[in-house]
């Protein structure tokens, strides 16, 4: 059974060719080697695994970091481009890229935010700009730079290492999983042509041996083989849908319900082929006057209640207690959307009562565990997020309404890499708020404060501090469980 709660590994180096090297997180970044220089290929998530990056291009190399190069505007790319620009690197990026890194940062932010990811400041900008296909030199290192075509973006740039056989090629090719087809908030990627296929074309003209992704394992001809039979699958089920005019809700159920096996075996975690099917719906049903993108059209990943059910088993009911019980019944079912409908009767019941805000949260965080798609989860977690304002708004001292934001912040910062500052800062409220020693339910919430506050700390790397402090959680409840598992995870 794996250990949630074990120290992690953030980023790990993987070696492609001599002078070659992946750096594997949930986004990938390239480490290019040459006689006088080194260059880095996209710049990570967030500004701590930006720095964990350039620790490890200094591992490999103690020659000068020359280049850094964007090969789209997307954030989890492009967040740590301030880091290396410190140590005298020079950002490139095409000139598409630099116009889209200020025109569509708000909208992108916003998405991002919503699906429950701590963003690093905004990042920092090309100090060069290529508009049209460069060579840079590292030293017996050529790196040649050129659109291939439209993929998952517009401004899609691939890194052509002639010397090595590789191609770094960004997200127009995703691999591991099932990839995401364009940001669902923009209009690009997979619209309904043929375009990121014609660009695929064009990568294999260059005939590399490595294909270096955005997201996932190396790719070589087998897994772009599945990458393009993907993309021709939902461009022809998707289309033929729409040429007999099918209603979106009903084309959805249509088509996910004949998908063959070969794709529901593809592990999801972060594009879904639900998101598949919207992006080319999105492009080939246009409409000029609706916002950019297709999430505005998406069914909510929160499942629906069964509605006659909770309506019967709520009615009457008006103390949180009684909320719970019925709850319970359904969770034990394996009822999600129900759970959620009957915690949010209770705020409705009780609607100046923090309590049941936090409690219904709870119920979403819970909830978020019924889909493997990160993305998918930010449905669950931007509700979660506005119970908890809103506690917060009638009691800003209410210690479980922080306990449950800090709960919620370092677990984002923790499973990816980022910064556990702001989790801790609310988390911290509590420990302050909740006199020694405690008893009962006070002493829960101090127990969980305390573990995810050193939680943030093994995030941070200070598994020390982090290992002493899981004893202090213990001290308060001595059978909360998962300090328990965090002291049976071995060190680092």
């Amino acid at each position: 059974m794996t250990n949630l709660f074990a120290p992690r590994r953030y980023g790990a180096l993987e070696r492609v060719t001599a002078r070659v090297y992946v750096f594997r997180n949930i986004v990938n970044s390239i480490i290019v080697l040459g006689d006088a220089a080194t260059a880095v290929i996209d710049t990570q998530v967030n500004e701590p695994m930006a720095t964990r990056l350039l620790q490890a291009v200094r591992s490999l190399s103690e020659k000068p970091l020359r280049y850094v190069v964007n090969t789209h505007y997307h954030w989890d790319h492009t967040a740590g481009n301030h880091v290396m620009q410190q140590t005298g690197a020079s950002i490139v990026s095409s000139a598409l890229t630099h116009e889209f890194m200020q025109t569509r940062q708000a909208r992108q932010r916003a998405f991002l935010e919503s699906r429950g990811f701590e963003l690093s400041p905004l990042p920092c900008l090309a100090d060069t700009i290529v508009t049209e296909s460069t060579a840079l030199d590292l030293g017996n290192q050529r790196l040649c730079l050129q659109h291939l075509g439209k993929a998952e973006t517009d401004d899609a740039l691939a890194v052509h290492l002639p010397q090595e056989a590789c191609v770094i090629v960004g997200d127009t090719v995703m691999t591991g999983s099932f990839p995401i087809f364009g940001q669902p908030v923009m209009n690009e990627g997979l619209m309904g042509t043929t375009e990121w296929l014609d660009t695929l074309d064009t990568l294999e003209r260059l005939q590399p041996t490595y294909i270096l992704p955005g997201h996932g394992p190396v790719a070589r001809q087998v897994e772009l083989a599945l990458f393009r039979r993907l993309q021709q699958y939902f461009l022809q089920e998707v289309a033929a849908r729409v040429a007999q005019q099918m209603p979106l809700l009903e084309l959805l159920a249509e088509v996910e319900g004949r998908l063959p096996e070969w794709i529901t075996d593809i592990p999801v975690v972060w594009g879904t082929p639900r998101y598949a099917i919207l992006r080319v719906y999105r492009g080939l049903v246009q409409d000029p006057h609706a916002e950019p993108g297709w999430q505005h059209l998406k069914p909510s990943a929160i499942p629906a209640e069964n509605t006659v059910a909770v309506a019967t088993k709520c009615a009457g009911v008006s103390d949180v207690t009684m909320f719970q019980e019925v709850a319970r019944e359904f969770a034990e079912g394996g009822d999600v959307g129900s759970v959620i409908a009957v915690a949010r009767c209770a705020t409705v019941a009780s609607p100046d009562n923090p309590a049941t805000w936090v409690w219904l949260a709870d119920c979403l965080v819970r909830g978020a565990e019924s889909t493997a798609s990160v993305l998918e989860k930010g449905d669950f977690f931007y509700a979660a997020r506005q119970a908890l304002q809103r506690a917060l708004a009638l009691d800003p001292d209410h210690a479980a309404a922080h306990l449950a934001c800090g709960r919620l912040l370092v677990m984002a910062a923790f499973r990816n890499g980022g910064n556990a500052g702001p989790g801790l800062a609310h988390l911290q409220r509590v420990i302050e708020s909740i006199a020694v020693p405690a008893r009962g339910p006070a002493a829960a919430l101090l127990a969980q404060a305390h573990f995810y506050t050193r939680l943030g700390y093994r995030t941070h790397g200070d598994e020390s501090q982090a290992r002493t402090c899981f004893r202090t959680a213990l001290t308060h409840l001595p059978t909360f469980q998962p300090a328990v598992l965090a002291l049976q995870a071995p060190a680092m």
